[in-house]
C-alpha cells in the first residue's frame, strides 16, 4: 500500500516531468488531462463570483487569430513577458485557474485553437498523461493546478 510520502514523491516527479516538456508538449498534456476528466470536468472557480475577472482576458485571447491564441498559451507556459502574459500574471491564482478552465472549454467547443488530432505526444508526455488520468479527480485537479501555477 502506498504511503502519503509515496504520493508526494510521485507528484513531485510528475511535476518535474511536466516542467521538462516543451511549451507545446505542456499544452497538449494539459489538454489530454482536461479531456480525460470527462464527466468530472473541472469547475470554473469564478462561477460563483459576481464578476468573473478571467472573462476579460479570455475574451481578448478568444478574439485573436488561432496562431496568436496558441502563442499566448505558449508564452504563459514558457514565462515570456508581453502585454497579455503580464495581464495574466497580475491575476490571482484562482483567476488564473479560471482562465485555463475557460481555455479548456473554448478548446472543447472549438472557439479556441485545439490540439491537432494528429499531434503525437512524446513518450514522456504520454506516460505522464496516462499516470494523471489514472489518478482520482482530486489528484488530477491538483496536478493541473500546480502545472498552471508553476
Amino acid at each position: 500500500m502506498a504511503t502519503a510520502a509515496d504520493y508526494t514523491t510521485s507528484q513531485k516527479e510528475q511535476k518535474q516531468q511536466f516542467d521538462g516538456l516543451s511549451a507545446d508538449e505542456k499544452l497538449a498534456t494539459l489538454w489530454y488531462v482536461y479531456d480525460g476528466l470527462g464527466e468530472e470536468r473541472l469547475e470554473n472557480p469564478d462561477d460563483n463570483k459576481e464578476s468573473d475577472s478571467s472573462s476579460d482576458l479570455y475574451d481578448q485571447v478568444k478574439g485573436k487569430p488561432e496562431e496568436e491564441q496558441l502563442q499566448f498559451m505558449r508564452d504563459i507556459l514558457s514565462g515570456e513577458s508581453n502585454d497579455l502574459t503580464n495581464a495574466y500574471n497580475s491575476l490571482s491564482n484562482t483567476t488564473k485557474i479560471a482562465l485555463w478552465y475557460r481555455l479548456g472549454q473554448g478548446m472543447a467547443e472549438g472557439s479556441v485553437i485545439q490540439v491537432p488530432g494528429d499531434y503525437d505526444l512524446s513518450d514522456t508526455a504520454k506516460q505522464l498523461v496516462g499516470a494523471i488520468n489514472e489518478m482520482s479527480f482530486e489528484q488530477s485537479y491538483l496536478f493541473v493546478r500546480d502545472a498552471i501555477l508553476g
